[in-house]
């Protein structure tokens, strides 16, 4: 008996009640019990290793329990960006977040102080050993840190500071307006709408418009989206002069778990190939008839698929596509789909983009976003189970075996992703079909291997800027049209100066140059996908195991153990890119015959 799809997600059986859910407020208050009873506890644990091992599981419940409430309550205003209740709780969220980091910096001190033979004897036991990956980077980040109270200072200070000018931010975002003019009258739309119209609008005209006025809207705005990211920066580089950081991305390389060998290798990889997406920026303009590309014309499709994508045929083609790399991989996607994991309807009052909620406590995941019957949708469902794959294989994991870096995050999402374009692309007939393909894939290659590193550099570079005071608007707007030139060398003329306003991962607190991952995450994907693509089935099983293990190796073990590459040699990188290369080759080929 078929069973019956829908497109919005059940959080009741999460947590009856959503927001106002009298169990979530219940948990939110165990965590904060047990933080200062845990804190207590590491003042005595003396050498008692059962007892340190009892803390470590306590620590791990409030880790877990924390990234299930946060998580939680993304979903419940996602789900209604009038919920009220959920921003509360959210401000709550954040206070626990603040006493969880301070435990952490308590427990990073105790692990540090065992002397190195009771150290050995510690992260042998049965129980410990799975979690010797994460508490020995614990051990060695309190060398790079400050002594206990000043990190906890730090962390207190944080919430009404860096996490208040990043709540800041993301309230403006929710206000900004803009007046768009809709069947012959004007209608105030959300950032997410007026930037989809402007990428996406089939009228070049309405494109150029709508451009036009979020320009007008921005520049009217953009003193005080300055001064929070002013304020943001700042206030990460103080911590960073306190502890005595001379490397601007060290936090990037630790949380990301790679070396800045392996990311130069990476970022030199992408400048030696980047003419191939001049290429196709070029032949894009001869095939929409301009002598220039302006911003609003990268992502508009000069190829349409004929067909729309209902959201029943989506399910169709993910699940048979999960199915034919792996039975397990098909049987998680049936059930997410029926099980309501995923809030796909096109509705007004919910929230922009798209996500994966992790929830480990209760061992489910959730994914947000909007179906519009395209294509991209159904490449954007598959990326998010991707994520929401990679947490079913990691919930049977400890807690701090889970703690994977944000690059290997993108692994599995941007494996499916390729999974079921390519998929979609060898299964049309006609070449306009295959061409609107191609330009998806392509387009999705110039975000994470053009755009992502370009807005990278513009950011550290506007870092080192605000090493010597507040960096103004016209600054800021100068250092990205810098950068972008750079890339596209006059192909574009016509940039989007302030977008900087409205990318949220320029004003993240929890992950500095959060745009890079993506870029780092992406291509360490294509690299797994190429070599699942040679392996076949011999591939699947080792393919779990590599997410299974991303919380408890460096990308760089990653890549060797289970791929037999060095991250650190371009050659991994180089190979990486080779698909994006074969894609626009094809692109090249096919629209050459189009031409009279």
């Amino acid at each position: 008996m078929e069973q019956t799809i829908y497109q919005n997600w059940e959080l009741d059986s999460l947590y009856d009640g959503g927001s106002r859910s009298e169990r979530l407020k219940k948990l939110m208050k165990e965590l904060r019990t047990k933080i200062p009873i845990l804190q207590e506890a590491l003042k005595s644990v003396g050498e008692d290793q059962d007892q340190l091992a009892d803390i470590l599981t306590g620590v791990q419940f409030v880790q877990a329990g924390w990234e299930e409430v946060d998580d939680f309550l993304i979903c419940a205003y996602s789900d209604n960006v009038e919920d009220r209740e959920a921003v509360n709780l959210m401000d709550e969220s954040g206070i626990i977040r603040s006493e969880l980091n301070t435990l952490q910096a308590e427990l990073d001190q105790v692990l540090a102080a065992i002397p190195e033979a009771a150290w050995l004897e510690f992260t042998g036991r049965d129980d410990v050993a799975p979690l010797s990956f994460y508490l020995s980077e614990c051990r060695e980040r309190v060398q790079e840190r400050l002594p206990l109270e000043q990190e906890k200072v730090i962390s207190a200070l944080a919430v009404n500071g860096f996490d208040g000018w990043e709540q800041l931010h993301g309230q403006l975002l929710t206000q900004l307006k803009f007046p768009l003019p809709q069947d012959g009258e004007t209608e105030a739309v959300s950032v997410g709408q007026a930037y989809m119209q402007a990428m996406f609008a089939n009228d070049r005209s309405v494109r150029q418009q709508t451009a036009a006025i979020m320009r007008e809207v921005c520049a009217s705005r953009s003193d005080l989206y300055a001064s929070v990211l002013n304020r943001i920066a700042g206030f990460r580089l103080d911590v960073y002069r306190q502890r005595g950081w001379d490397n601007l991305l060290k936090e990037l390389l630790e949380q990301n778990r790679i070396q800045e060998e392996s990311l130069q290798a990476m970022l030199a990889a992408i400048q030696r190939n980047s003419d191939c997406i001049r290429t196709y920026l070029k032949r894009k303009a001869e095939v929409d008839g301009l002598d220039r590309l302006a911003w609003y014309d990268l992502a508009a499709p000069s190829f349409k698929t004929e067909e729309t994508v209902p959201y029943e045929e989506a399910v169709r083609i993910i699940t048979n596509q999960f199915h034919r790399f792996s039975p397990k991989l098909g049987e998680f996607a049936d059930y997410a789909f029926t099980a309501r994991w995923i809030e796909a309807e096109n509705r007004k009052g919910k929230g922009e983009g798209g996500f994966c909620a992790s929830l480990p406590l209760s061992k489910e995941s959730r994914i947000f976003l909007t179906y519009r019957d395209t294509y991209q949708d159904v490449i954007v469902i598959a990326h998010e189970l991707g994520h929401a794959y990679h947490n079913f294989i990691l919930h049977e994991e400890p807690a701090f075996a889970r703690a994977k870096g944000t690059s290997v995050a993108e692994t599995a999402s941007t494996f499916l992703e390729n999974l079921v374009l390519d998929a979609a692309i060898d299964g049309v007939e006609s070449d306009r079909e295959k061409l609107a393909l191609l330009e998806m894939k392509i387009s999705n290659a110039i975000q994470y291997a053009g755009m992502l590193p370009n807005v990278f550099r513009f950011e550290q570079k506007l870092y080192e800027k605000r090493k010597a005071g507040l960096v103004s608007v016209e600054e800021i707007r100068q250092l990205l049209k810098a950068e972008e030139n750079t890339l596209y060398e006059g192909i574009v003329e016509d940039l989007n100066d302030h977008i900087w306003m409205y990318t949220s991962h320029f004003y993240d607190t929890k992950t500095p140059f959060y745009n890079i991952p993506y870029t780092i995450g992406y291509l360490f994907s294509n690299g797994i996908y190429s070599l699942a693509k040679e392996k076949g089935t011999a591939f699947v099983d080792r393919y779990d195991e590599l997410l299974r293990h991303s919380g408890r190796m460096t990308m760089e073990q990653l890549a060797m153990e289970y791929l037999g590459e060095d991250l650190t040699q371009p050659a991994f990188w180089d190979k990486a890119l080779r698909p994006v290369q074969e894609a626009v080759a094809e692109y090249i080929r096919l629209t050459d015959k189009l031409q009279p």
